[in-house]
C-alpha cells in the first residue's frame, strides 16, 4: 500500500509518501480502507520529536490519527460491523496509508450527510471537545461554560456541542472572529484582545481552556466552588484548585467509537457542522503541513477549519 512515513525526527521534510506493507488485522479488528484523514497539532508535535517523553515512536513510523472510511474485512470474532460499511474514527495512530487495522471500540459509523473528506474533520477534535466537556467537565444542561479559543478545531465543536446541551457558553475569541462565533452559537463572546475575560465571565460551572499559559493561570478564579477547570493546552496547579475548591484536569483525548457515534447522531440531526478549510491529495502531505503550521503560526489570519488528506 502507499503510507506516509517518517524514518526521523523533523518537521515536514521528514515526511516520505512511499510504499509500505499492508497491515494484517487480526480475529478481533476491523481492516479499514482509509479514504481521508487529517492534520492535527498531535502528529506534527510527534513527528518533531517533542513528545518522545511520553510516547515511544519505532522507525519507520506512519503519522495520523483520524480517519474516514470503508470496512474493509471484519475479524472473525466481532460483530456489529458489516463489509463496505462507511465508517470513521480516532485511532492510536498511523491513518495517513490506504489501510489500517483497528480496534472497533474506535470506531463509528460515518455521518451519512457527510462524505469522507468532511467526516474525517471531525474525530480527534470532537473526541476532544466531547472528552473535556462531558467525561471530565461533567457539563449538564443550564449550566455555564467558558470556552477559551473558541475559533479553533476543538472549540468551534465545543461550543455546538455545548449549546446542543442547553448550556449558556461564553467564549474567548478575537473581534475578527465575532460572526464566525456567533455562527456556531456562543451567548457571549469575550475579546481577548481587548477585554479582560476575568471581568466578563465569573462563576462559570465549567471552564475548558485550550489556550494554557496565562489563560490558564487566570482561569482558576472565574470558576465557582464545586465547578471545573479543564485544559488541553497546560498543566494544571491542584494547590490553586484547593485554594479556589474546584475540580481541575489536564486531559489528554482517548479514542472512543461510542461517543463518536453520538456526534454521529447530532451531525446527522443538523445540530453540529464540521469545518474543512484546505483538501489535499495523500501524496502532497508535504504541502498540507507546511499549510497547516501556517495557519497555526499565523493566528492573525484567523483561518478556520481543518485541513484534510484525501487517501
Amino acid at each position: 500500500m502507499k503510507a506516509v512515513r517518517i524514518h526521523a525526527f523533523g518537521g515536514p521534510e521528514v515526511l516520505r509518501y512511499e510504499n509500505a506493507p499492508k497491515p494484517k488485522a487480526t480475529e478481533n479488528q476491523l481492516l479499514i480502507r482509509v479514504m481521508a484523514t487529517s492534520v492535527n497539532h498531535l502528529e506534527v508535535g510527534i513527528t518533531a520529536g517533542n513528545m518522545q517523553q511520553k510516547m515511544l515512536v519505532e522507525f519507520p513510523w506512519i503519522p495520523g490519527f483520524d480517519l474516514a472510511g470503508v470496512v474493509e474485512s471484519v475479524g472473525s470474532s466481532l460483530t456489529g460491523f458489516t463489509n463496505e460499511e462507511k465508517v470513521y474514527a480516532k485511532t492510536t495512530g498511523g491513518t495517513y496509508a490506504e489501510y489500517i487495522a483497528v480496534d472497533p471500540k474506535e470506531v463509528a459509523r460515518m455521518p451519512q450527510n457527510l462524505i469522507y473528506t468532511d467526516a474525517a474533520s471531525i474525530p480527534h477534535v470532537g473526541l476532544t471537545a466531547w472528552q473535556a466537556l462531558y467525561t471530565h467537565g461533567k457539563l449538564q444542561s443550564g449550566q455555564r461554560v467558558l470556552i477559551h479559543g473558541g475559533a479553533g478545531g476543538v472549540g468551534e465543536l465545543a461550543i455546538q456541542f455545548a449549546r446542543v446541551t442547553g448550556a449558556m457558553v461564553y467564549t474567548t475569541a478575537s473581534e475578527k472572529d465575532a460572526y464566525f462565533i456567533g455562527s456556531l452559537g456562543a451567548d457571549v463572546m469575550i475579546d481577548y484582545q481587548s477585554v479582560d475575560f476575568t471581568t466578563e465571565a465569573k462563576d462559570m460551572d465549567l471552564v475548558l481552556d485550550l489556550v494554557g499559559g496565562d489563560t490558564l493561570e487566570k482561569s482558576y478564579g472565574v470558576v465557582k466552588a464545586g465547578g471545573y477547570l479543564v485544559s488541553t493546552a497546560g498543566l494544571v496547579d491542584r494547590k490553586k484548585a484547593r485554594e479556589h475548591q474546584i475540580h481541575v484536569v489536564s486531559m489528554v483525548v482517548e479514542p472512543d467509537g461510542q461517543a463518536l457515534g453520538q456526534i454521529t447522531e447530532w451531525i446527522e440531526a443538523g445540530l453540529v457542522k464540521c469545518d474543512v478549510a484546505d483538501i489535499y491529495p495523500l501524496a502532497e502531505v508535504v504541502r498540507a503541513w507546511h499549510t497547516f503550521l501556517h495557519h497555526s503560526l499565523e493566528a492573525q489570519e484567523h483561518a478556520h477549519g481543518k485541513v484534510v488528506l484525501e487517501v
